[in-house]
């Protein structure tokens, strides 16, 4: 398997498709922080509905509520950086799998468990990319042989272009918090405007500097 992931991370699709992996779970986690993080409620489903009941309960968590938003928050910014993605896959996925359980354990309907189901593959597949971070906690001390010297820098994956989209992904994220998009019928097209413009100037500049890189 890991013979197979490093043939993939040689061929661009696969490199622009994990980026963009990362920037839409990252951005997921993060709009979905905020209101944790403010200390508000998540829905305003009734209580005698099994959903309902359940934000309402851990919404009444308290500190508890916020320390999950934050948590989300963190992951999230750390995936859309680009340069700590490994962190941020590694926080993500206990966080992603206890949600994915709990819409498939709690009555969510169809939709929710299959996007949760989706997003919890998607971690896993961020993980195993970056297998050769993290996959000697599993290995005995005695048969660590280990030399990323040897590994030549791929500057397309880690380009400061990318990091700086994540910045940016982020800001307008966290933009709605701020400016608030009920006041003008614009503005919540705007913000997905500002979005998808942000990901396409991206795509577009890192395609010509890709003949670049390789020169």
């Amino acid at each position: 398997m890991f013979k197979l992931i490093d043939k993939l991370k040689t061929v661009t699709f696969f490199k622009l498709a994990t980026i963009y992996l990362r920037y839409l779970i990252g951005f997921a986690f993060v709009f979905a922080s905020i209101v944790k993080i403010k200390g508000e409620r998540f829905t305003t489903l009734p209580t005698d509905t099994s959903v309902g009941y359940f934000f309402e309960a851990m919404y009444q968590s308290g500190f508890y509520w916020q320390f999950l938003g934050w948590s989300q928050f963190i992951a999230g910014v750390l995936m859309m950086t680009q340069r700590f993605a490994t962190i941020g896959a590694i926080i993500f996925f206990p966080i992603i799998l206890n949600i994915t359980l709990i819409t498939h354990s709690v009555n969510f309907g169809s939709g929710t468990p299959t996007v949760t189901t989706l997003m919890l593959l998607g971690t896993a597949y961020l993980l195993l990319w970056d297998y050769r971070k993290w996959i000697i906690l599993f290995q005995q001390d005695h048969h660590i042989k280990l030399d990323l010297t040897q590994t030549s820098q791929d500057k397309f994956m880690t380009h400061p272009a990318w990091a700086i989209t994540g910045i940016i992904f982020t800001i307008v994220t966290i933009l709605p918090n701020f400016i608030s998009l009920q006041t003008h019928p614009a503005l919540p097209v705007i913000w997905v405007g500002l979005l998808l413009l942000t990901g396409i100037v991206a795509f577009v500049y890192m395609l010509i500097q890709v003949k670049k890189l390789k020169s």
